[in-house]
């Protein structure tokens, strides 16, 4: 596919040959989405190998327990940023008062939320009152339809001043009083107005439940979310109009410095977290994402340049929503006992986090075969 459809492309439907030489189309773009996807999948295999089986996870492919930025933390917002990257692609030349694209839109944006529901709750074990109402797809869901809608009815202008707006109102609204009389501590677990208001509304339907609960994908974190999107949309626009200027890409690298630089300094005093969405982790997450994507327009696309492992994100990338369903619905492998237990070896040999990716590794290989078979068909799975 290329570029994409709104998040990798989101309509539900037979599998379908990408176009073989579109004229917008940046490889670059695939294969960070390939690399964002592949840490994703890493990270969460290697969650569930520390908490199934105990083994050791590098503290880099770990999420800060609460305030902190790791690679773990970095994946998701990357992603966020790379849809909003795609709307402005996909969207660039739809008519503002096109009846049938908002209703394209609208489909799309609720089959990402049905089917993220089905993924959240897998196994389908827990009782129906405790299921989890959010979640990763349906935040991506709920970002593209809110940025589409503005993409095709405001100028870059007005969705730069919106993006801002969002991002330093979100940082009083962190602080409000709690109505439960808690005291305010955005460095503490659910100290905060924010998961407040997610144990009030998701109650048992939280990813954390309890006194200090909260929701990594919950409901006003999603405000900040979508202003990296909008961020999003402007690199995107950017892209687009400067896709043969090196200059243009050292203006986006040094862009994407400045604000991780501002996220930063401004983390002292809003801390980076995750989990609430802060500003400062959109600042911070964005920048690091746009000086990426900016050494590998750069590299890829400008100077031709071969990088390796290339074509294996590549093939993560292209598909990149049918990459994460499929680990999802597949991630009984990495917990599988006959895999570990050739990684528990290791442990008598002090190599825990380094066995410890045996399965991970396996996990990848056994994902990517399909994924890399689409690739070279030139399959595109909608969803």
């Amino acid at each position: 596919m290329g570029l994409v459809d709104a998040v990798e492309s989101a309509r539900v439907g037979p599998v379908t040959p990408a176009p073989s030489a579109a004229s917008t189309r940046l490889r670059s773009l695939d294969i960070m989405r390939g690399i964002v996807v592949v840490g994703m999948i890493v990270v969460n295999a290697m969650a569930y190998s520390n908490q199934t089986y105990g083994f050791d996870a590098f503290s880099i492919l770990t999420h800060s327990p609460w305030a902190g930025f790791t690679f773990a933390d970095f994946v998701f917002p990357a992603f966020i940023f790379m849809a909003g990257i795609s709307v402005a692609v996909s969207l660039r030349e739809v008519r503002a008062a096109d009846g049938a694209g908002r209703s394209r839109i609208s489909t799309r944006a609720l089959r990402l939320l049905v089917l993220g529901f089905f993924i959240t709750n897998i196994p389908w074990v827990t009782p129906v009152g405790d299921w989890r109402w959010l979640g990763v797809l349906q935040r991506i869901g709920i970002c593209y339809f809110a940025v589409a809608i503005l993409y095709r009815t405001t100028g870059w202008r007005t969705r730069a001043a919106i993006a801002l707006l969002v991002l330093l109102l979100y940082w009083p609204l962190t602080l409000l009083p709690m109505p439960d009389g808690s005291a305010v501590d955005l460095l503490k677990p659910g100290a905060n107005f924010i998961s407040w208001v997610d144990r009030a509304f998701l109650g048992t339907h939280a990813f954390s439940t309890g006194a200090g609960g909260y929701d990594p994908e919950g409901l006003l974190s999603t405000l900040p979310a979508i202003a990296q999107c909008l961020l999003g949309t402007l690199a995107g626009e950017w892209l687009l109009a400067r896709r043969h200027s090196r200059a243009a890409m050292a203006k986006l690298a040094m862009a994407g410095a400045a604000g991780a630089g501002i996220g930063l300094a401004w983390s002292p005093l809003f801390p980076i977290v995750k989990n609430i969405w802060t500003s400062s982790f959109v600042l911070l997450s964005t920048g690091v994402a746009a000086m990426l994507l900016a050494a590998l327009v750069w590299l890829l696309d400008q100077k031709r340049a071969t990088m390796w492992g290339a074509t294996f994100f590549e093939a993560f990338g292209i598909n990149a929503i049918l990459a994460y369903v499929l680990h999802q619905l597949a991630q009984f492998v990495p917990a599988g006992d006959s895999m570990h237990s050739l990684s528990l070896e290791g442990t008598h040999a002090s190599l825990s986090q380094l066995m410890a990716f045996l399965p991970v590794v396996a996990f990848l290989a056994l994902l990517w075969l399909p994924l890399e078979y689409m690739r070279r068909r030139h399959w595109i799975v909608k969803i």
